[in-house]
């Protein structure tokens, strides 16, 4: 869009030339940070359905990413399904929820899924493993795997299904991809076999806890079952979770337990007893993805000022204004650039112009 075109001839200020006063809309590329909040949620209660307390933690936690297990609804139709996601989360959110299993994990997403699918978990045959590939905000995507390992088989049982996920995660996924896997993992401890191995290719640091320090998440509250493991290079983005503006920062992540969150004003339609309800507490971890967008900011035609032979003029700020030269109007030469993180532009001209050139300035 060529648009201005005010002249300075031999570096003396030529008034009015300016084939094109109108203000424009113009896009301007700035930087800015995205937040990406990730729930690891197993949330049913003893009907291994979601029930009205699992939905009013979801709306009180506002996630844009959640790892769901047991992901069942009412008899499972594709409206019932579609109506919870809709009122836990927003008509909208995207989910993938894998087929033809009695206790099914899926993904729900703030933004598109582009890919998704289901791997075979070797030790259960009641669920799969579910990964999605997400289309955040910035030029990366990100891939979440959705888990629930076996609770029955012990820790032996836990570390073959660890040792498939790897395989299927290194053969599967980009190399460099950005990785969350995230879900019911029903280890004893954190030292568990199974965790050894993901720890060779995944991040469990930082150890999320409730307001009390308390990193554990099954009912009782005496293990740690919930997981949100990232990727290193993913981990970099990780900042604090705090559930309302102002109010008390989680450093590594929450364990959210409405039991003991003080205040549940911050998380409202929450209610004390909603966790209690649950098998598992949810895991919080908030992370920011700084990219670039475009906005549209319109630019009026820039007044041109010839001060001690430097060209000046106002503008938008941002803007990377093309500074050009011509000796007859019709061949413009390229002389250099202006930008500006404010909106104030300065261009020193060569000395040398020949005696009748004219130059203008030009955005894009």
């Amino acid at each position: 869009m060529r648009r201005f075109a005010p002249f300075l001839p031999a570096l003396a200020l030529a008034g009015g030339l300016c084939p094109n006063l109108r203000a424009d809309l113009v896009p301007v590329p700035v930087t800015t940070n995205s937040p990406v909040r990730i729930l690891a949620a197993n949330l049913t209660g003893n009907s291994q359905r979601y029930e009205a307390f699992a939905t009013r933690i979801f709306q009180g936690l506002k996630p844009d990413i959640v790892a769901i297990q047991e992901f069942n609804v009412g008899a499972n139709t594709a409206a019932e399904v579609r109506q919870f996601v809709d009122t836990a989360f927003g008509p909208a959110f995207h989910f993938f929820r894998e087929s033809g299993a009695q206790i099914p994990n899926g993904v729900i997403s703030r933004w598109p899924i582009l890919a998704s699918g289901e791997w075979p978990d070797p030790q259960v045959s009641n669920r799969d493993f579910v990964w999605t590939r997400l289309d955040i905000p910035g030029p990366d995507d990100l891939f979440v795997v959705s888990v629930h390992l076996h609770s029955g088989g012990g820790a032996s049982s836990r570390k073959l299904e660890a040792d498939a996920l790897k395989a299927r995660i290194a053969t599967s996924f980009p190399a460099g991809a950005h990785v969350i896997v995230a879900g019911d993992f029903n280890f004893d401890s954190r030292t568990e076999a199974g965790m050894g191995v993901f720890k060779t290719f995944l991040v469990d640091d930082p150890v999320p806890t409730d307001g009390r320090g308390d990193p554990d998440t099954n009912n009782g509250r005496s293990k740690a079952y919930d997981y949100v493991l990232t990727s290193a290079n993913w981990r970099t983005n990780l900042v604090a979770t705090r559930l309302s503006a102002g109010g008390q920062a989680f450093a590594n992540g929450l364990v959210f337990d409405s039991r003991v969150y003080t205040p549940l004003s911050e998380v409202s339609p929450v209610q004390a007893a909603d966790s209690g309800n649950a098998q598992h507490m949810a895991v919080v971890k908030d992370f920011s993805v700084r990219h670039s967008v475009t906005n549209w900011v319109e630019v009026s035609p820039p007044k041109l000022e010839l001060r001690n032979s430097l060209l000046r003029w106002s503008s938008a700020a941002g803007l990377a204004w093309r500074v050009e030269l011509t000796t007859n109007l019709t061949d413009w030469t390229t002389l250099g650039r202006a930008l500006s993180s404010g909106d104030f532009y300065t261009f020193q001209p060569p000395t040398n112009l020949p005696g009748t050139s004219l130059v203008r300035v030009v955005y894009p």
